[in-house]
């Protein structure tokens, strides 16, 4: 008897602490109160907008590489692991489309603080800038969104790493002043601060040194041995990251004739670079009216499922106290064994949000977009003709396809150009 008080105590005493931890106060009023006469006031205040305070001549160029979707790889092949990918909830198109648009949303972001130069999405890492954003999507299903950021420079070095992650509230849809607004946008402009927090920690002179060595790797990618000197490259490990530092050994001549041959071809790529923010803005504004029904649609499917893990887990806690209590007094009764199986059963249950679109009528337009714009990271461009000093190329494929295409084309003028001189 004595110790089945105890197990009634100690179930008791947990069941009111998670009570308790799911309680929180609220308020209804933010600011002071203001009435009478010539005083207007929102009946919904929102905070003021971060002002940004840039005091510097020298601008950063910042690449987005399309961020990486976060699918589990397996160690043995290298591949993606598809069931880890099912288990983990997972609809690879979805990801891959939200690898896209979360790219671009960083974009938008970071251009708000008018601190850089020019803030580009691109296909991948391989193109020329000062800094580098690289993200991973570490979840999202409507109701959370969680990222890894890390920023590199033109170094090579990466600067520094972090984890964000914001909550929609299940009510957002529900107010008709949140139409039309990004329920995933605070997550974005973190990003953006903490850029701009790694960029204002910069001296003039680092940012100059930044700029320097971003010019003189690229004329070292067209002209290897001419700038061969300039640089030196060895493996270095930083936070048990390991990456390829090149350090600066000196600058050629401003008057370099090679030099500014170089200039000319590197104004050619960022001219492809430009075109190609049309086309990914292109891709944002296709899948925007999808996107927002999926999240509309799905974010109190991905509260219920949230609630039923919550559920799920409190029920394992108590049924392992009854299998104590069982243990403790020795009880191996038919109803003690059937309670565990019973809780053994709802451990077992799930819901999974990737079926939710299979089941939601309202989702089905959406999801055959989302289908469509998700089959790749990278995005499928029409066939374009670019000209360089009166020389025409067809460029075919996708954008990352494309790019390559225009800077093997710019390679071979710049050595036809050398081999004339």
């Amino acid at each position: 008897m004595k110790y089945l008080v105890q197990i009634h105590l100690m179930s008791a005493l947990l069941i009111s602490l998670l009570l308790v931890s799911g309680c929180k106060s609220t308020t209804t009023r933010t600011g002071p109160i203001a009435v009478g006469p010539g005083v207007t006031q929102s009946q919904s205040p929102s905070p003021e907008a971060k002002r940004y305070t840039y005091n510097s001549d020298i601008y950063l160029d910042v690449a987005i590489p399309v961020f990486n979707p976060g699918f589990p790889i397996d160690d043995d092949t290298g591949h993606v692991d598809y069931q880890e990918l099912d288990e983990l909830d997972i609809w690879p198109q979805l990801r891959r489309a939200e690898a896209k648009r979360f790219a671009v949303e960083t974009k938008q972001a970071l251009a708000k603080t008018k601190a850089f130069g020019s803030v580009s999405v691109v296909p991948n890492a391989n193109t020329s800038a000062d800094l580098y954003v690289l993200g991973t999507v570490l979840h999202s299903d409507s109701e959370f969104i969680r990222l890894e950021v890390t920023v590199v420079d033109s170094s090579g070095e990466p600067i520094d790493t972090e984890d964000f992650e914001h909550q929609v509230s299940e009510s957002f849809f529900r107010d008709a002043m949140n139409q039309g607004k990004d329920p995933y946008e605070p997550v974005f402009v973190e990003v953006a601060d903490y850029v701009y927090e790694l960029l204002t920690d910069m001296s003039e002179q680092q940012k100059q040194q930044l700029k320097n060595t971003t010019l003189v790797r690229y004329a070292h990618y067209y002209a290897p041995d001419a700038f061969d000197g300039y640089l030196s490259q060895q493996l270095e490990s930083k936070r048990g990251t390991q990456f390829y530092k090149y350090e600066l050994n000196a600058m050629p001549a401003a008057n370099d004739p090679m030099l500014q041959r170089i200039e000319v071809l590197r104004n050619q790529d960022m001219l492809f670079v430009d075109r190609l923010q049309d086309q990914f803005a292109v891709f944002q504004q296709t899948t925007n009216g999808p996107y927002r029904k999926w999240q509309r649609e799905t974010l109190p499917e991905a509260v219920r499922a949230r609630e039923a893990r919550s559920e799920r887990n409190t029920k394992a806690v108590i049924g392992a106290l009854g299998f104590i209590a069982a243990l403790a007094l020795g009880n191996n009764s038919t109803s003690t064994s059937t309670a565990v199986a019973k809780t053994a059963g709802a451990l077992g249950s799930a819901w999974l949000l990737k079926d939710a679109y299979q089941a939601n009528e309202n989702l089905r337009v959406a999801s055959a977009v989302i289908d469509e714009m998700g089959q790749g990271l990278d995005l499928t461009l029409s066939p374009q003709v670019m000209e360089f000093n009166e020389q025409e190329v067809e460029l075919t494929g996708t954008a990352a396809e494309q790019y390559e295409q225009w800077k093997a084309h710019l390679r071979k003028m710049y050595q036809l150009e050398s081999s004339a001189n």
